[in-house]
């Protein structure tokens, strides 16, 4: 709770314009860990994602999920690309890790 309330207040100061909702041009899928294969950790991650103007990702700062799924989230995500802007923009971004990948029937 306390890390929600400080990325909140981080992004509520920053100077990035929120809630744009640009729109993707490129994604970039992640690679599932295989430690969480293994472990049979499936989920969401949640990302707050900084873009620039360009439509490059400067940052993408974890917000909550499963923390052994972050570096794949984050990795996967700082290549994408979205469309371009007059100002840098935070999007909120939700990578999901599909139990069909560690569970498969």
């Amino acid at each position: 709770m306390y890390a929600l309330l400080v990325v909140f207040i981080l992004l509520l100061f920053s100077p990035s314009v929120h809630a744009a909702d640009r729109k993707v041009l490129s994604r970039v899928r992640p690679e599932y860990p295989p430690i969480a294969k293994r472990m049979k950790i499936a989920g969401t991650v949640l990302l707050s994602v900084v873009v620039s103007p360009s439509g490059l990702v400067k940052a993408a700062n974890f917000v909550m999920g499963e923390h052994v799924l972050l570096e794949a989230a984050q990795a996967a995500v700082e290549k994408w690309r979205f469309e371009a802007a007059n100002d840098q923009t935070t999007e909120d971004v939700e990578i999901n890790f599909p139990r069909d990948a560690v569970d498969p029937k």
